[in-house]
């Protein structure tokens, strides 16, 4: 009855255990992985610009020119970017992404926020 327990809880600690051991693994959130990514035409690579680009719209409130739902458009550009800015490989994927779509299409201030910005 002893051994049963002993393996029953050695059975338990190990089931326990295997999810912590899974999130020590980290994703890389860097340029590099993105590039990885969009290169493999991903479909992960075109919805994280996507999200990027709804993210700088509403955060900026400005109105960009982007074609916001043509993801393959929104990939290209991003790779033709990072293709000449390789600094951005090394640091969050966020950054060198928003930097690409704000080259691509500059966004420009709606014109409401410039009226009201006196007030």
């Amino acid at each position: 009855m002893m051994r049963r327990h002993y393996w029953l809880g050695a059975c338990l600690a190990v089931l326990l255990t295997s999810p912590l051991q899974a999130q020590e693994k980290t994703t890389q959130a860097n340029g590099a992985d993105l590039i990885t990514s969009c290169r493999a035409n991903s479909p992960a690579c075109g919805a994280y610009l996507q999200g990027v680009l709804d993210m700088m719209i509403v955060a900026r409130r400005d109105v960009c020119a982007a074609p916001r739902y043509d993801r393959e458009r929104l990939r290209v550009a991003y790779l033709r970017w990072a293709e000449e800015n390789t600094y951005f490989e090394s640091v969050h994927m966020a950054a060198g992404a928003e930097r690409a779509m704000d080259v691509a299409w500059p966004c420009r201030a709606k014109r409401g926020r410039e009226a009201g910005a006196g007030s």
